[in-house]
């Protein structure tokens, strides 16, 4: 199957979106595809801006948008699928049978948006990613690809606050870094640039089964101990004195059945705060 990788690593910074649609365009007219035909006609170029709804149906084609307009997508990489140009356009029980390939797995992942925002080690963005594949105009001419989209948002694509290429490189980066709201016990993420009580970093303490539930933040510190060598990482340096270590611990009957907690930095003095520590 042929591949054609068109955008990765270092060129995923752009300074604007390929293209803008304004208004309600026509139809393309539907023509048959010849053998000739490029399969990433009218692909989009790394960066392209679009107005992504759902992050889980790609049979909805986003509209192309202008960059920092609402956008809620970012094109960071296109395959080509390698399908024959006969191949008729996929239903969504095509794509839930492999009909596209293993392009239409392989051009998304996380890595793919952390790659896309220059995170670094640790960092845990405050975004997700979506497939997203011609519109059956584009198939008709030829479009055999399959593009990624780096969505704003942890579960749903939001408005984005500016470009997502390279945000987590350098400047305030906390409306793209996953912080934590409600509680150790209970929680919910939103981006750091909104008040929260724990900023997400990438550790996992070791905790066997039977270990007690840490009820209070003292019992919480014993076990966040383990956490220091990932925020040492993440901050690239020692921890300062006003960042604490926690942990997340899901609620009692969780932790009984399968203690799995995460590492989180908060302020040593409790409460929410808003902003990154990696801007500190």
């Amino acid at each position: 199957m042929r591949r054609a990788l068109l955008a990765v690593g270092a060129v995923l910074v752009l300074a604007g979106c390929s293209s803008t649609v304004e208004g309600s365009a026509s139809p393309a007219p539907v023509t048959t595809p010849t053998p000739g035909d490029d399969p990433m006609v009218d692909a989009p170029a790394v960066g392209t801006c679009h107005a992504v709804e759902s992050a889980y149906d790609p049979l909805e084609v986003p509209e192309v948008v202008e960059c920092g307009d609402g956008h809620t997508g970012e094109t960071a990489a296109v395959l080509d699928t390698g399908l024959p140009v006969e191949a008729e356009y996929p239903t969504q029980d095509d794509l839930d049978e492999g009909y596209l390939g293993d392009a239409y797995d392989d051009v998304c992942s996380y890595d793919t948006a952390d790659d896309y925002l220059r995170a670094q080690p640790g960092d845990r963005s405050y975004t997700n990613y979506t497939q997203v594949l011609p519109t059956p105009e584009q198939w008709a001419r030829g479009a055999r690809w399959v593009a990624c989209d780096v969505t704003y948002g942890y579960s749903q694509p939001e408005p984005a606050p500016g470009r997502m290429a390279g945000a987590l490189e350098s400047g305030d980066t906390a409306a793209y870094r996953a912080c934590l709201t409600g509680d150790p016990a209970d929680d919910a993420v939103v981006p750091c640039s909104e008040p929260h009580w724990g900023e997400q970093i990438s550790g996992y303490p070791d905790v066997p089964e039977g270990t007690p539930f840490p009820a209070d933040r003292a019992a919480r510190a014993v076990i966040a101990e383990q956490c220091r060598p990932a925020a040492v990482d993440y901050l690239d340096g020692p921890v300062p004195a006003e960042v604490g270590l926690d942990i997340t611990t899901d609620d009692p009957e969780d932790w009984a059945s399968y203690p799995f907690p995460s590492c989180v930095l908060i302020p040593v003095d409790g409460g929410t705060t808003t902003g990154s520590f990696r801007d500190s």
